[in-house]
């Protein structure tokens, strides 16, 4: 079946290349042109991303969603954003200078901060994650030969079911194959080639440093009647990794101030 690749671990529906960017004290990049309206649409749905030659479309998209894009997070590591903040949608349409794509989520904090005079600070909470460490029998994965930018893909294998079946498929597996993939981003491509199983951030403790090519198979959460290892579980006997669940300070985004946009 198809597969599909991973640039970055992208949370939100923007596709934004984001891994946490927060610009303290520094001036932020801006787009080169850049207009924001209110969708009175009455829409449920969310469409958009990014397009070629670095411009960011989106629809119907809540300012709670942007705030996720912009700072690399997920929903709840957001904090005091208003009620018309996942109620009001946007209709954005923006193009970056050439060259110049790795800092849309800066961009696009710029956007934010002028539009919705939206101000944030930063702080470290309590949350529940996921610890990525090294279990009893030590890893199952070499170093790579070659080191180089990361290239991770996920496939789907599987046999259609028989018409009026629970689900799609029967008998299927994923399979991530990953090329020069530090553990680090390791924890964010299991986040985004899993979330029915990872829906918590993934903090690495492996100690372990360097780039690596790995593989691991496992069933989806509709498919483990059929048989498989959950994600936890083809981790452990496919790695030599542990995912422990544990409570760990990590930085979220606290709303300090933000203004409705003008009706236009």
């Amino acid at each position: 079946m198809g597969g599909d690749r991973m640039r970055r671990f992208t949370p939100t529906i923007l596709l934004l290349a984001s891994s946490g960017a927060f610009a303290q004290n520094a001036p932020r990049p801006e787009f080169e042109v850049a207009t924001i309206k209110l969708n009175k649409s009455g829409d449920t749905g969310q469409t958009g991303g990014i397009l070629p030659g670095g411009q960011l479309s989106v629809r119907n998209v809540p300012l709670s969603m942007l705030l996720q894009a912009a700072y690399g997070v997920r929903p709840n590591y957001i904090f005091g954003a208003p009620a018309w903040a996942a109620s009001d949608r946007f209709d954005i349409i923006a193009k970056a200078p050439a060259g110049s794509e790795d800092k849309l989520p800066l961009m696009l904090q710029t956007l934010l901060n002028q539009e919705f005079k939206l101000t944030v600070h930063t702080e470290e909470r309590p949350m529940d994650v996921y610890v990525l460490a090294v279990g009893k029998g030590g890893p199952k994965f070499q170093k790579s030969a070659q080191p180089g930018q990361m290239d991770c893909k996920r496939t789907l294998d599987a046999r259609p079911a028989a018409e009026g079946a629970d689900h799609p498929f029967v008998e299927g597996s994923f399979l991530a194959t990953c090329k020069n993939v530090t553990m680090a981003e390791l924890g964010e491509v299991l986040q985004g080639y899993a979330p029915g199983y990872i829906n918590k951030n993934v903090v690495d403790q492996t100690g372990l440093a360097g780039q690596y090519d790995l593989k691991v198979v496992w069933a989806p959460r509709t498919l483990l009647d059929q048989g498989g290892l959950t994600m936890f579980g083809a981790v452990e006997k496919m790695l030599g990794l542990r995912l422990d669940s544990k409570k760990l300070p990590m930085q979220v985004v606290v709303v300090d101030h933000a203004e409705k946009l003008a009706d236009n």
